[in-house]
C-alpha cells in the first residue's frame, strides 16, 4: 500500500508517516525494488498502536524506546511490560483526574437546575397569583 493510501487508512499525514519513521517511533517500514515505501498490514498496525500510545500520553522517547526493544526481540519482553505498566498507571491517574473535574461538574449542573427550578418554580407561582388576581 502506498503513503498515500496508508495515510488516508490511518489518519495520519503522508508528512507525518515520514517523521514517525525517520525519528524510529514505527518500525521501518518495506520498500520496493524502486525503493518506494510499500505499507503492509505490520505497519498499519504499528501505526495504529503509536496513535493509541500518544493519546495515552505517552511520551515520544517511550514510545521509541518501546519500539526499540519490539524489534530487539523476546529478549526484551520484561522491559517493553514494564513501559506497558507505566503508561497504563498514567492512564489510571489521568482518569481519575477527570473522573474528579467529571464529578464537580456534575455538582454544578445538579446545583444549577436545583437553583434554576427553584426560581422557575416561583416565577411560575407568581404568574399563577397574578392570573387568578386579573380573574377575579
Amino acid at each position: 500500500m502506498t503513503i498515500k493510501e496508508a495515510s488516508k487508512l490511518t489518519g495520519v499525514s503522508i508528512d507525518n508517516l515520514r517523521y514517525y519513521e525517520r525519528i524510529g517511533l514505527i518500525p521501518p517500514v518495506p520498500r520496493t525494488k524502486s525503493g518506494i515505501r510499500d505499507y503492509d498490514e505490520i505497519s498499519i498496525r504499528w501505526i495504529e498502536f503509536i496513535k493509541k500510545f500518544k493519546k495515552s500520553g505517552a511520551s515520544i522517547e517511550c514510545i521509541r524506546e518501546y519500539v526499540r526493544l519490539a524489534q530487539v526481540g523476546e529478549s526484551t519482553k520484561s522491559e517493553r511490560r514494564d513501559i506497558l505498566i507505566n503508561i497504563k498507571k498514567n492512564i489510571e491517574d489521568r482518569i481519575k483526574e477527570l473522573n474528579e473535574c467529571l464529578d464537580i461538574t456534575n455538582y454544578k449542573i445538579n446545583n444549577y437546575y436545583n437553583v434554576c427550578d427553584v426560581v422557575t418554580k416561583e416565577l411560575v407561582d407568581d404568574w399563577k397569583k397574578r392570573d387568578e388576581n386579573n380573574n377575579d
